[in-house]
């Protein structure tokens, strides 16, 4: 084969596989380079026959975009359709075929690839993957799978997928020009044991991260409510652990809970309020800015994206926000309804939709960021889990007036800002394991990138 020379940049700036724009004093492969298309047969599997439609030929279970995950197969959900049997021949899958997710939702996943093991003898595949069967012994499979799940060897597909209202697919025909660089086996295994080892500690860093995060948490909550045996003794309320709290049930005071501390109910100390429906026309009334269930994260506004909505005077007056006002989900999926952010004022003039609940605190006895804490705490959240409705199994919602009732522990005001202080302790302890892993799996791209772009003696003679 020829060797071939392309140029590339760091991993932090490589979205494009653009050769003819790139500086030629950039680093080069060592390496030839081979399109996917010269070294393994590459086949888009078949479309799944209409629901309701007569069944005929042989029946195979097969494989979809949803079981190809990035470097493993997820089996929980496989289906079964019926083709042809010289179909059923043609598609059945081999052990050491790559499989390529053809379309997504996210450009960065569509093209996303595993290698099949042969777990379910007889297998195919729909058209949504795409199958790439090696020919060439040149290549080790797990070589190709890390390359084409590293960012490098996405950048090709990334490119040329295209988009209809915003689905990215890659189509075989495009797929077989995919580049691939051809170093020696003994290489191209070390590339998959040492990406795949600092991609095993970044998981194990985020793990980590994880478990601070809730162990903040944890001890947030574990102060404000009674525990289980102080609660038991009392004969009012049993809970589980912060953990497995899902359910706050007593009916034997209006606010549900036991606490060492005063209990309120959150209309008691705040003008709780619901936002304005979306109009889809003018109103005859200005242009104001409006927060929507993407804005509201947990413990924190997303203002990436905010869009404006024409709406009368009046309902400025009525919904215009002010720094401390906390906000609360109105409806999403059962762990995140009822999550809440502070507004902090960062927009002049903005107002909330109908999905987005307002509380405005009005006593002094309360520090905004403590209540807003507090429900999004395991103990504070449950009360809206436990209310929450739903109608599809899958959206969720809480009433403005059940909201309303939800308790609110009182500490006094400096064991409120200690409390807090220690939960951003925690928290900070989190983001920075967090960080850690972020830079783990960059140092897993760059790496790759500089074994295959790293020029040795032997390789700048053999070139």
């Amino acid at each position: 084969m020829t060797a071939t020379m392309t140029r590339v940049v760091r991993f932090a700036v490589l979205d494009r596989w653009d050769p003819p724009q790139i500086s030629a004093a950039l680093a080069s492969y060592a390496w030839p380079v081979a399109t996917l298309g010269e070294v393994a047969e590459v086949r888009l599997g078949v479309q799944v026959p209409r629901k309701g439609s007569k069944s005929t030929g042989v029946a195979r279970p097969y494989l979809r975009a949803l079981n190809v995950r990035r470097g493993n197969i997820d089996l929980t959900d496989v289906k079964t359709m019926h083709l042809a049997k010289a179909q059923a021949i043609a598609l059945t899958l081999r052990s050491g075929d790559l499989l390529f997710v053809e379309g997504s939702g996210s450009v960065t996943e569509v093209g996303r690839v595993a290698l099949w093991d042969g777990s379910i003898p007889g297998a195919v595949h729909q058209n949504s993957v795409v199958r790439a069967r090696l020919q060439d012994d040149r290549l080790d499979a797990e070589y190709v799978v890390t390359w084409f799940n590293s960012r490098a060897g996405n950048a090709y597909i990334r490119e040329q997928a295209t988009t209809t209202s915003g689905l990215y697919h890659i189509g075989a025909g495009k797929l077989v020009g995919a580049p691939i660089p051809v170093p020696p086996l003994d290489i191209q295994r070390q590339i998959v044991v040492s990406y795949r080892e600092t991609l095993q500690r970044a998981e194990e860093a985020k793990r980590r991260s994880a478990v601070l995060t809730g162990a903040a948490w944890e001890r947030f909550g574990s102060r404000l409510v009674d525990a289980p045996e102080t609660a038991t003794a009392a004969g009012i309320v049993t809970v589980t652990s912060f953990s497995a709290l899902d359910r706050w049930d007593t009916d034997v005071t209006p606010i549900g809970t036991t606490s060492p501390y005063p209990l309120v109910r959150l209309d008691a100390v705040a003008d709780v309020r619901l936002g304005v429906q979306l109009q889809r026309s003018n109103t005859g009334g200005e242009d104001v800015a409006y927060l929507r269930v993407a804005n509201v994260q947990r413990g924190y506004l997303n203002l990436t994206d905010v869009k404006t909505m024409n709406v009368s005077a009046d309902t400025v007056a009525r919904l215009a926000l002010e720094r401390n006002d906390l906000l609360f989900l109105e409806a999403n999926s059962l762990e995140e309804v009822g999550r809440c952010a502070r507004w902090d004022g960062q927009i002049p003039l903005c107002i909330h939709q109908n999905h987005i609940i307002r509380a405005r605190l009005d006593t002094s006895d309360l520090l905004p960021e403590y209540v807003e804490a507090w429900f999004n705490s395991p103990p504070g959240g449950s009360h809206v889990r436990a209310r929450a409705r739903t109608t599809s199994g899958t959206l969720y919602t809480i009433p403005v007036g059940v909201l309303a009732t939800a308790p609110v522990p009182v500490p006094p005001i400096e064991e409120q800002a200690r409390l807090l202080a220690e939960l951003r302790k925690g928290l900070g302890e989190a983001r920075s394991v967090l960080v850690e892993a972020g830079q783990l799996r960059e140092q897993a791209e760059t790496d790759l990138i500089s074994a295959l772009a790293r020029l040795s003696d032997e390789a700048r003679a053999t070139a």
